[in-house]
């Protein structure tokens, strides 16, 4: 085996592993597409058809537990991420874990703690793509000072998502998501990155279309929220308002904005364009270098961390599971809120996993 050849297992490939990871990695020299393992042996069989796998499995854990691979997959739905990042961990593989980290808090401490006792062993979460093109801007306008000093945001992400009434979605069951909320998570996530976490939080959710049914026509009621506002202060100070909804319909809208003492800045995560404007101007498209908007490289990004670790080098992914920790409180904390109608203190009820 050449030294730099990465060899690959794919625990429940699904679209976005159709649509990204597998395009992605065809894309990088070097790896070798081991075994893959779905929820049947049918669906298995496509991708491997589709893609050149070399086995199609129907056991997890076997496919875990081969010597033959290197680097874990994993794009099942959040209620198996914990048990079966953790396992691979514990196997000695690298770990890719799809979006959603998990279940609930405990589950993300736990994640935590397999990575840090496993630290030379690689451990990623996938991120949410309206990140990459602007991440590197948004860090350089807010360290250069053009904004000034942070003092709000605004989040506001509305949607059709949940009007449906046949069918519940897996994104529509608490036991398949755990504690996520539409795009909650990823915006959470977005926010931590771009200017920081929160301190304190207030939220208040609704579930307007509650009676659904299940796959197989039974009743079923919708314990995820459809409708979330959250407000609250960053670690910096400034004031965040938040407002989700997969029950909005028309007009769709999906987009996130700093504003600070010098300056505003808008991203506009629909049509992925970026707008600015200082103070007593109106917010113009922000005019911006080929160099300046980065593309999507979250595969290679992956695989040249698993490469550097296995020389014995230092490595850097975004996110890891601690940074994935992060939202997950936020989320955790959204839920008490609610369930309260307090306000919730982040470091005071989950201190993040030292």
């Amino acid at each position: 085996m050449a030294t730099d050849t990465i060899r690959l297992g794919f625990i429940g490939a699904g679209a976005i592993c159709r649509d990204r990871h597998l395009p992605g990695l065809q894309k990088i020299d070097g790896i070798e597409l081991i075994a893959v393992c779905n929820r049947s042996q049918e669906s298995g069989q496509a991708m491997a058809d589709a893609w050149n796998f070399q086995e199609v499995m129907t056991d997890w854990q076997a496919l875990i537990a081969r010597d033959d691979i290197d680097a874990i997959f994993i794009g099942t739905w959040p209620y198996r991420h914990r048990e079966m990042s953790v396992a691979a961990l514990e196997a000695g593989k690298h770990v890719f874990c799809q979006a959603r980290m998990c279940m609930d808090w405990d589950e993300a401490v736990a994640m935590c703690d397999a990575a840090r006792k496993h630290s030379n062993l690689v451990n990623m979460i996938c991120p949410p793509p309206h990140r990459i093109p602007w991440e590197r801007r948004i860090h350089a306008a807010i360290g250069n000072d053009e904004l000034g000093e942070i003092r709000g945001v605004s989040i506001v992400s509305l949607s059709g998502a949940n009007l449906g009434t046949g069918a519940a979605s897996w994104r529509e069951r608490s036991e398949l998501s755990g504690i996520q909320i539409l795009t909650v998570g990823i915006y959470a996530e977005t926010l931590n990155a771009w200017v920081g976490e929160y301190a304190t939080l207030s939220a208040t959710t609704a579930t307007p279309i509650g009676q659904k049914t299940d796959d197989d026509g039974n009743p079923y009621t919708v314990q995820i929220p459809q409708i979330v506002t959250v407000q609250g202060k960053l670690q910096n100070g400034a004031l965040v308002s938040e407002h989700h909804s997969g029950v909005a319909g028309a007009p769709a809208q999906e987009d996130i904005t700093i504003f600070g003492s010098k300056a505003t800045l808008r991203v506009d995560i629909r049509t992925s364009e970026i707008f600015f404007a200082k103070l007593g101007e109106e917010l113009a498209p922000m005019k911006l270098s080929e160099g300046e908007v980065d593309d999507w490289q979250v595969e290679e990004d992956f695989i040249n961390a698993v490469r550097a670790a296995r020389r014995g080098e230092s490595w850097s992914v975004t996110p890891d599971f601690p940074e994935g920790a992060k939202y997950m409180r936020k989320m955790q904390a959204l839920h008490e809120s609610a369930k309260s109608g307090r306000v919730v203190n982040l470091d005071g009820s989950y201190p993040l996993p030292s």
